[in-house]
């Protein structure tokens, strides 16, 4: 046997090794012996800091909820929701950075605006980036350590053409470290491979001791580390200190490849013993919209006989049926004729209104009022150029539906009904993605003033007075809705004409077409999910009879 396997087995016989393994196990921090078997095997004999602490942090569906901890209960997977009115709620966000983990924390964390949120940076030029956010404060420049200090930090260039690359990438990483190898110290010039050329003294504090002097054990308080490197000396650190008594749960990243002098061996002994403390630490990537329990956190919540299948598209209604749904724009005022218009008719109409998460957040009365009348459903959480969205990827996405879902919650109100802003192939990714949310699709069988299949130009549309662009527009939607047998009819308020044929639409819907008004949901009972047909599919386009 070699000499790594005889450490590696020695540790493994050895009481402490088996302590920590039996309660892992039981507590479901390791899934099973067979996952502790294959980090064992030839194969993986030489065990990194990363791969253990990927082996801690994988989720386990049966994963218990407490660990005992001090003398306080540790709740490993505890969400936000579950944790008891009034206490105070603090994300420790260390290696800010850009504030991504702060809008990432706001946008999607359970009751993450009801926190309050430290940040420290150790790059005072990213200081800005910060300016947009309450019940928040900046600790920058200063770097979080095992000590109170001044330390020299090594940070990255200022982006210009003929930068290169960073580390092997083309990209901006913002920030830096307390750690340069010395390659990268004595290239004063350009900073070596990581672009390390911009040197400050800053301070830095004792991270366990200030968590002691500044929270007590009845606070709830996340820790999220990403630092570098540093991550080493103040876990040990607050495990030394009691400190993690006062922390509920653990984000960050393990910096494995940076030179902090720290032996494979002692880190691999580290993470050991930050399970044994009853702590894993979980993946927290901002740059990349996601953490490791992101899902657990935001299981779908509909309303209760919610009808049709979650991720699938409805367009149609029951042929003579209409139903009648407004995408509200960010502009307020639009929004706000536009619905007070269509309240003020005298039918009661059965509008469902679509609405951004952005535009909850902005204008909470508005919506409040709104519900109290129609139904609501989700747009994105604000307004995308259409490229963009075809675009992008899948995490933002998510996050994206997510935060758009939280803000109507933090009004007490839920929704199964997403209207995306986009149709096509690029569709298919918000189809999957809706799905995992529980969202039914809604695309519009007739669309103004969208896709309707005939373009509206200067020619043929805009340049005529509003009173002849009226019968103009009620046509084109009189055609469609013909050509269908009705369907969804969707509206935009921040269009202007959307107001200018409001009454006279409802006018010819409600006195002249014949058609059943009806929800959408009721369309969503009744119709039949539109199939996705390839790349060219446009739900829009005119049909074609032979």
């Amino acid at each position: 046997m070699s000499t790594g396997i005889g450490l590696i087995m020695r540790s493994f016989r050895s009481n402490k090794m088996i302590v920590a393994l039996t309660i892992f196990v039981c507590l479901g921090l390791i899934p099973s012996y067979s996952v502790v078997q294959s980090y064992l095997s030839p194969s993986k004999i030489h065990l990194t800091a990363d791969e253990l602490a990927r082996l801690y942090n994988k989720d386990v569906a049966t994963e218990p909820a407490r660990i005992e901890m001090g003398h306080r209960s540790k709740e490993a997977d505890v969400a936000a929701f579950l944790v008891a009115n009034g206490t105070t709620k603090v994300l420790l966000d260390c290696g800010a950075n850009t504030a991504s983990s702060v809008q990432l924390f706001r946008d999607t964390y359970p009751d993450g605006r009801n926190y309050v949120i430290h940040s420290f940076e150790i790059d005072e030029r990213l200081g800005p980036y910060f300016s947009p956010y309450r019940n928040h404060h900046l600790h920058c420049p200063v770097g979080v350590a095992a000590e109170y200090g001044n330390v020299t930090a090594y940070l990255e260039s200022v982006w210009g053409p003929d930068k290169g690359l960073n580390n092997g990438r083309d990209m901006q990483w913002g920030g830096g470290t307390f750690y340069a190898d010395p390659a990268e110290i004595q290239d004063k010039e350009t900073g070596g491979k990581r672009k390390l050329s911009t040197r400050r003294v800053i301070p830095t504090i004792d991270l366990a001791q200030w968590i002691k002097e500044n929270f007590s054990v009845e606070d709830y308080v996340i820790l999220k580390l990403d630092v570098e490197g540093a991550e080493f000396n103040i876990l040990q650190r607050m495990l030394q200190t009691g400190a993690f008594k006062y922390i509920d749960k653990l984000y960050g990243e393990y910096h494995n490849s940076q030179p902090t002098g720290w032996s494979q061996k002692s880190k691999n002994q580290l993470v050991l013993d930050i399970g044994e403390a009853g702590f894993t630490l979980k993946e927290w990537e901002a740059d990349r919209h996601m953490y490791s329990d992101f899902e657990k956190l935001h299981p779908p919540e509909i309303p209760l006989n919610t009808p049709g299948t979650a991720g699938e598209i409805y367009s149609l209604c029951q042929p003579g049926s209409v139903s009648l749904a407004v995408a509200i724009g960010m502009n307020h005022k639009r929004a706000h004729k536009v619905i007070s218009t269509l309240q003020a008719y005298p039918t009661r109409l059965p509008l469902t209104l679509f609405v951004y998460g952005d535009f909850v957040e902005q204008f909470p009365d508005t919506v409040m009022a709104w519900a109290r009348r129609y139904r609501l459903g989700i747009r994105e959480d604000g307004d995308y150029p259409k490229a963009y969205l075809e675009t992008m990827p899948k995490n933002l996405i998510r996050r994206s539906l997510v935060s758009s879902l939280m803000r109507l919650q933090e009004l007490d109100l839920k929704t199964a009904l997403y209207w995306p802003a986009i149709n096509g192939s690029s569709l298919s990714k918000f189809k999957l993605l809706a799905k995992t949310r529980g969202l039914r699709i809604i695309q519009p069988t007739v669309e103004f003033p969208g896709k309707l299949g005939t373009k509206l130009t200067s020619e043929n549309y805009y340049h005529y007075r509003d009173v002849e662009r009226v019968p103009r527009a009620l046509r084109l939607i009189h055609n469609r809705l013909m050509e269908t047998q009705g369907g969804i009819l969707g509206l935009d308020s921040d269009i202007p004409d959307t107001y200018t044929i409001a009454v006279f639409l409802m006018d010819y819907l409600v006195k002249n077409s014949n058609y059943r008004l009806v929800e959408v949901e009721d369309c969503v009972r009744e119709g039949t999910p539109v199939a996705m047909k390839g790349e060219d599919f446009d739900i829009w386009a005119p049909k074609h009879t032979n």
